[in-house]
């Protein structure tokens, strides 16, 4: 575990970069043997994709096969668009900091959990939140959203 809350706090650390550059404050990457494949925060219109989507797509583009045998780690527990993103990618763990229920809904699609729906999948997807960084993803949440609301001000 102590592995995955290094690489956990390298997602939280994209998720400060994005709130940053304005954008979403969410940030993912994609492990395999230890070895970072790919680093991503959000994206901007017109392409909109999620962190945790665009850090597979890189992923799959360097590695230019499955991605089985990766971790994806998120610094917010990813949408279902993203986990189907990384499941059809080959990846069966993913692990995140901030569960989506102290968070707005609205930064999900649907009122589904994602937990719901993964059962059906053909093979066990491993979803893991390690709580004890859920703070630390959460504060850069809030802290976005001041931002924003400040801005929003006349």
């Amino acid at each position: 575990m102590e592995v995955d809350r290094k690489f956990l706090e390298k997602a939280i650390s994209k998720a400060i970069e994005s709130s940053e550059k304005g954008l979403f404050p969410a940030g993912a990457l994609v492990v395999k043997n230890n070895k970072i494949i790919s680093l991503s925060v959000s994206a901007t219109y017109p392409d909109y994709k999620h962190s945790e989507s665009k850090a597979v797509d890189k992923a799959f583009d360097k590695l230019g096969e499955s991605l089985r045998g990766c971790t994806l780690y998120c610094s917010l527990e990813p949408c279902l668009m993203c986990v189907t993103r990384a499941y059809w990618a080959g990846i069966r763990r993913i692990v995140f900091a901030c569960r989506r229920n102290v968070v707005s809904q609205l930064y999900f699609e649907g009122i589904n959990f994602t937990y719901n729906i993964i059962q059906s999948f053909n093979e066990r997807l491993e979803i893991i939140c390690l709580k004890e960084l859920e703070t630390d993803s959460l504060c850069v949440v809030r802290n976005w959203e001041k931002e924003r609301i400040y801005h929003l001000k006349p």
